[in-house]
Parts: structure tokens; C-alpha cells; sequence
């Protein structure tokens, strides 16, 4: 699916970011699973395709198994944005792609990873920044040329999760 278009999609009810596939499933798929079955719209936004990566085959099949794992929880969409693994760093440029994610869904919910993960990847503590940018850079108004000419969209709430 390609990251943004110039127009809003059907709204989404929550979006969860993650740096990586696998981010959100370990942190919060549990409860993306129960919000989807009662009836919320639910997708993913993972800002890297999280290769290379120790144990992995390769890049496709890394997405093969976050499809599997989106169609399992019955999440859709599933959006991978282009940030390189290992090269995560919080920016305008990503606080931008993802804020446009937003404003083309529309979430009323915004889960985000919510803390270092030491010994593990300094990535998540960047996604966090990201998000939390995004989260106010969608709102923004007079800034229209940033963000496709896609509308400005307030989130109601941001929520954070653990690894």
C-alpha cells in the first residue's frame, strides 16, 4: 500500500506505530485484537521494514509474515512507511510521512511505543519521537503544502506501549 495519497481514506478508529514488523503485535496486539472484535477500525503503521535483521530470512519475508499477522488480528490497513532499520532517527521528514498517515485515516487513537528498550534497538525510542511529533504536526494548520493538501486532522489520544 503506498504511504499517503492527496486523499483521506475511510477513517480509522486507532492506529498503532511501531519501528519495526513485529513492534506493535508484541506490545499491544492483544488489545488491537479485542478492539477490532468490537467492531473499531484498526491499522498499523510500521516505520521501517525492520531489515536486516538477525534470524530473518530476507525483506519479503519479513512482510509476508506481518500481512499474516495483520489478517490474524484482522487489522487493515497495514502500512510500511521507507525509514531504514538501524537508521531510525527522529526528523521533520518523519514527523511529516507519518503525520500524512494520519490525516489520510483520521484516527480518534494513536497507540505509540512508549520507552527506551536498552540492550535492544534505539529505534524504538526514535518512533517514539516520531510519533509523538506526528501526532502534533496533524493537527497543524496554514502548513497545507506540507502534507499533500491533506486536511488537518486533531487525535484525540495518545496511548503508549512497552516492549
Amino acid at each position: 500500500m503506498s504511504p499517503t495519497s492527496a486523499a483521506p481514506s475511510p477513517q480509522l478508529d486507532v492506529i498503532a506505530v511501531g519501528a519495526h514488523p513485529d513492534d506493535v503485535e508484541i506490545g499491544c496486539g492483544g488489545t488491537l485484537a479485542k478492539l477490532v472484535e468490537q467492531g473499531y477500525r484498526v491499522g498499523i503503521v510500521d516505520l521501517t521494514d525492520g531489515e536486516p535483521t538477525p534470524l530473518s530470512p530476507g525483506p519479503e519475508v519479513r512482510m509476508a509474515e506481518a500481512a499474516q499477522a495483520a489478517e490474524i488480528l484482522g487489522i487493515a490497513p497495514r502500512i510500511t512507511l521507507d525509514f531504514t532499520n538501524r537508521r531510525l532517527f527522529d526528523s521533520f521528514e518523519a514527523r511529516v510521512e507519518l503525520a500524512k498517515v494520519f490525516r489520510r485515516f483520521r484516527p480518534r487513537l494513536v497507540l505509540s511505543l512508549g520507552d527506551r528498550t536498552p540492550m535492544a534497538s534505539p529505534d524504538h525510542w526514535q518512533a517514539m519521537q516520531i510519533t509523538e511529533g506526528a501526532v502534533f504536526y496533524s493537527r497543524l494548520t496554514k502548513w497545507d503544502d506540507q502534507f499533500d493538501n491533506l486536511p488537518p486532522h486533531t487525535i484525540n489520544s495518545l496511548l503508549y506501549y512497552s516492549l
